[in-house]
């Protein structure tokens, strides 16, 4: 006969996940693209630093270049990041929302009269 001994540490709940910080290209404090600034500010890392580094990486081997290019493309400008950021938390319209009635879509064929 085996009896199970309680466990002595009690159970961790895992603490929450701290929320992203926001990776956008910020409209003040740009120096060229603002890719070095939202690096930097995605990370907690100072401007100045990040800048240094980038700029002794080019005299480097390797496309960095081409990665800043890159990056100067794919990340959003703060404008763009927040005009974004309202779109997805705004509603659906009730014409497109996915538990409107059918025949509300303008796609949908009209209901057949009933007899």
């Amino acid at each position: 006969m085996s009896t199970q001994t309680p466990n002595p540490h009690p159970a961790y709940a895992m603490p929450a996940p701290a929320p992203s910080k926001p990776f956008y290209r910020p409209s003040q404090g740009r120096m060229l693209g603002g890719v070095c600034a939202a690096v930097a500010d995605r990370f907690g890392w100072d401007r100045t630093l990040v800048r240094v580094v980038t700029v002794a990486s080019v005299l480097l081997p390797g496309p960095q270049v081409v990665a800043y290019v890159a990056a100067w493309i794919l990340i959003p400008d703060e404008q763009r990041y927040w005009e974004r950021q309202a779109a997805a938390a705004a509603p659906y319209p009730a014409q497109h929302h996915p538990a409107a009635p059918s025949g509300t879509y303008p796609t949908d064929p009209p209901a057949s009269p009933q007899a």
